[in-house]
């Protein structure tokens, strides 16, 4: 008798199952995730620095210098420790993208212990006083695609609906950047902000470094780039999830934000270390001009190899120059 109630009410329990809402299911899996976490320990107790790279091109040109490499996974996502300049670190790619930097950045800091989040890549180049191969190490980074979308009053003229999502700085037409509340220890209840600071102190071993990195202008296949690659530190950077090659809006964020530098990735990463308290510097080499050179085509593909063995470079640099552990 219960078997055959069973096997009536089976397809209804089937139906009811398939047709809960997603947040429903998705409670579960999260609740289960955290409770994996908090059922064991740390990967790795050694303290190390982050070492974040993007995508393949940037980690590549580091892997090979890991000292005592080993892979970690957690997730679909390799963490390798190992020594590198000298020092305890973490390698890994966050993956392109905002939501991958941010995710993979802080599914790192519960599963090891850093002590400082050190960024290696490229970026497009905004300043014109930029050159592609030129490495930079900006003092601040700001996400420039938070943003409202303001309502057209009349032709021309655009407004926000209310303060609370008011531009920070000079929209680009209807497009206002807005600022991110981010939440830490001290403030539960923070303001808008729109700039994250690299540490000071970090800044001073990077320029310190630098006139110790091994910069080539030349790969070994005869690919040069424009002129000798320089140091840039200071100034701002600026991140988005979107690829920019537009000449306009290149100028447009060079002009407002005054920055020198735009990619996909760093101002997520400079969130999480500020979320986290822990010291933060991002190291990017122009691979591009984010649509403002003369070419017909973005130039990213024939020298982001230069410019991440150049942004490597100065990473290893500033590694040998910090206090040993």
């Amino acid at each position: 008798m219960q078997q055959t109630l069973l096997r009536r009410l089976a397809p209804l329990f089937a139906l009811f199952v398939t047709t809960l809402p997603c947040a429903c299911a998705t409670t579960g899996l999260v609740s289960a995730a955290s409770d994996a976490q908090s059922a064991h320990g740390l990967i790795d107790n050694s303290p190390r620095i982050a070492i974040a790279t993007a995508y393949d091109p940037e980690f590549s040109v580091l892997l090979p210098s890991l000292q005592q490499s080993k892979e970690h996974k957690v997730h679909g996502v390799s963490y390798w420790t190992g020594e590198l300049g000298e020092q305890p670190v973490i390698l890994f790619k966050t993956g392109v993208s905002i939501v991958n930097a941010t995710m993979n950045t802080q599914r790192l800091l519960g599963e090891f212990n850093i002590t400082q989040i050190v960024v290696s890549g490229v970026a497009g180049g905004l300043d014109p006083d930029l050159s592609i191969g030129d490495v930079t190490a900006p003092a601040c980074w700001a996400k420039y695609d938070e943003a409202t979308y303001l309502r057209e009053t009349e032709p021309g003229v655009f407004k926000a609906p209310f303060p609370g999502v008011s531009p920070l700085v000079s929209p680009y037409g209807f497009m206002g950047t807005r600022g991110v509340r981010i939440a830490t220890t001290e403030d539960p209840n923070p303001a808008p902000r729109l700039w994250f600071e690299a540490d000071s102190s970090l800044l001073a071993i990077a320029e310190a470094a630098s006139s110790e990195a091994d910069f080539q202008q030349c790969d070994q296949d005869g690919i040069c780039l424009p002129g000798e690659p320089d140091f840039h530190i200071g100034g701002a950077g600026v991140s988005g999830s979107v690829f920019m090659d537009n000449g306009a809006y290149r100028d447009y964020l060079h002009t407002t934000f005054d920055a020198q530098v735009v990619e996909m990735e760093t101002a997520a990463i400079a969130m999480v270390a500020h979320s986290n308290e822990l010291p933060f510097i991002a190291f990017r080499s122009v691979s591009d001009l984010a649509g403002g050179g003369s070419a017909n085509q973005n130039e990213i593909r024939a020298f982001e190899h230069l410019a991440a063995q150049n942004s490597a470079a100065l990473v290893i640099a500033f590694l040998e120059r910090m206090p040993k552990p």
